[in-house]
């Protein structure tokens, strides 16, 4: 799971998709999917992506 966090991080535009539904995390729980999304946008490290 720490793979998948750091490689959404450092692929905003991945997160992005996952977000929107055109991209999948194949072989990890949707609830998991949704931990991931809400703990990196939450970390704050992202912000400045979504709002540039």
């Amino acid at each position: 799971m720490h793979e998948i966090v750091n490689f959404l991080i450092e692929n905003p535009d991945v997160l992005e998709k996952v977000i929107n539904g055109q991209a999948s995390l194949l072989g990890v729980d949707l609830d998991d999917v949704l931990a991931v999304i809400e703990g990196i946008l939450n970390s704050g490290k992202l912000l400045n992506t979504y709002w540039a």
